[in-house]
C-alpha cells in the first residue's frame, strides 16, 4: 500500500506543478517568448536545491520523503520541463540559449541546496 501511496503523492504533485507550469504560461508566455521555459526551470532548480538541502537537515522519515516526494518529484518535477527546453533550443541560434539555462539552472540549484542547508540541524 506504502508504494501506490507515493505514486498517488508523485502523480497528483505532477498534476499541480504541470498545471502551474501551463498557468504562467498561458498568462505570461506571449509577454517574454522563449525566455520563460528557462527561467521557470531555474526558478524550479532553485527550489528543488532548497528542498534538497532542507531534507539533509531533517531526520529520515517516512512523513519528510513523502514531503519530497509530493513537492520534489511530483510538483517541481512537473513544473520544470527540460524537454521543452531541449525542443526550444533545437531552434536554429538557440543552442546557446539551451547551455546557459542548464547551466543557470545547476548553479541555482546548488544555491538552493546551500541556501536549504543552512540553519539548525533537527534530530
Amino acid at each position: 500500500m506504502s508504494m501506490w501511496r507515493d505514486v498517488g503523492l508523485v502523480a497528483v504533485g505532477g498534476a499541480i506543478g504541470t498545471a502551474l507550469r501551463a498557468g504562467l504560461t498561458l498568462a505570461i508566455g506571449d509577454g517574454i517568448g522563449s525566455t520563460l521555459v528557462p527561467l521557470l526551470n531555474i526558478v524550479g532548480a532553485f527550489a528543488i536545491g532548497i528542498l534538497l538541502g532542507w531534507r539533509s537537515r531533517m531526520p529520515a522519515s517516512s512523513g519528510a520523503q513523502r514531503v519530497q516526494l509530493f513537492l520534489g518529484t511530483g510538483v517541481l518535477g512537473g513544473f520544470t520541463t527540460y524537454s521543452a527546453l531541449a525542443v526550444e533550443a533545437a531552434e536554429p541560434g538557440l543552442l546557446w540559449w539551451g547551455i546557459g539555462s542548464v547551466v543557470l539552472g545547476t548553479g541555482a540549484a546548488w544555491g538552493g541546496l546551500v541556501l536549504g542547508r543552512s540553519g539548525r540541524t533537527q534530530r
